[in-house]
């Protein structure tokens, strides 16, 4: 087996520890918004709305982007460091992005259907939440494209885009 392992400079390698550094920063912000939802999942003036188990599967997700690019960073720290490997962190991040917008569409949904008082400030709470996931979702993206650079970074995402759409 043939080892093609990429190789990063001092200064790609700078540009991946901020990068990993975001990450570690958002970490408190998804446990946070995770503990939310999970609490009006559970909430008994909400647990009945329509759409509550798409809207926990599609926070999920953005969690699970999350925790895959923070996965992909330290392994690119390895020899891992592959052309897999950077694809793979694009498709983790891109897993937050889409999701993130899913879980405010759904949010928007049950929100619709709950009338308690108390279970309507947990959903401010998570909008609020949601909104602080979007500017961190900006400065990872930022961190991204430093890291591949913007065009390298912006050719990667159309490229899983058509393989995505492919499948």
């Amino acid at each position: 087996m043939q080892n093609n392992s990429m190789i990063m400079n001092l200064e790609e390698r700078q540009r991946l520890m901020d990068w990993w550094n975001t990450m570690e920063k958002a970490k408190p912000m998804v446990r946070r918004l995770m503990s939310l939802i999970s609490e009006l999942r559970l909430h008994p003036g909400s647990s009945h709305a329509d759409g509550m188990i798409l809207f926990y599967r599609a926070a999920s997700e953005i969690s699970y982007g999350y925790a895959g690019v923070r996965g992909c960073i330290r392994r690119a720290f390895t020899n891992e460091y592959r052309e897999p490997l950077r694809m793979n962190m694009v498709k983790c991040h891109s897993f937050a992005e889409r999701f993130s917008i899913d879980t405010k569409v759904l949010l928007e949904r049950v929100a619709k259907q709950i009338t308690d008082h108390s279970a309507q400030q947990l959903i401010e709470r998570i909008r609020e939440a949601l909104a602080a996931n979007d500017a961190m979702l900006k400065e990872i993206k930022r961190k991204a494209d430093a890291f591949f650079g913007r065009e390298t970074f912006h050719i990667m995402q159309k490229k899983l885009d058509q393989t995505q759409t492919l499948t």
